[in-house]
């Protein structure tokens, strides 16, 4: 079954990377490589879904109670980690524009919603698969979640930057 999962993970992200649709930008203009979002998800759902049993070393009756948990949990994390990055950026664009002092407090808001959201999609995720868990397997979720964190940057930074994803040491 993980092979099978993995296979069919792999595959879509190859297609995509193969045939990568091409976004139009604001200016009229097509941005190449673009990965739709879907797929990113996908892709992280299916890297949580392989390592995830393997790594905290559940059960696969354990791990069929959890996955509903995981599933959504990863896809507000993309909803919210969206959010995020955009009130970010707005409050970026408001902090170099001079903004008002009520449009900086709005931005700061959302940004600060955002980062509550993503804290608590976090907490509800964990107090729903804890009890599932002995107090080993809580502690090797917590692990896993930082090393998948870490890994996922690193996948999205080669993807959206394949040429720096080539340079030694950097």
């Amino acid at each position: 079954m993980r092979r099978l999962l993995s296979g069919l993970l792999l595959l879509g992200l190859a297609a995509t990377l193969a045939f990568p649709q091409q976004k139009a930008l604001p200016d009229g203009s097509k941005k190449g490589n673009a990965i739709p979002r879907r797929v990113l998800q996908d892709a992280v759902i299916g890297f949580y879904v392989t390592e995830f049993q393997k790594q905290a070393e559940v059960s696969p009756e354990v791990f069929a109670r959890i996955l509903p948990f995981l599933q959504q949990f990863v896809t507000d994390r993309f909803q919210i980690s969206q959010r995020r990055t955009r009130a970010l950026n707005q409050l970026r664009q408001a902090v170099q524009r001079g903004a008002s002092e009520d449009d900086l407090k709005r931005a700061i808001h959302d940004f600060d919603s955002a980062d509550a959201d993503f804290q608590s999609n976090q907490e509800k995720f964990l107090g729903n698969v804890d009890p599932l868990l002995d107090t080993r397997q809580q502690a090797k979720l917590r692990i896993f979640q930082v090393m998948a964190d870490n890994r996922m940057r690193q996948i999205l930074t080669s993807v959206q930057n394949p040429n720096r994803a080539q340079l030694p040491n950097q």
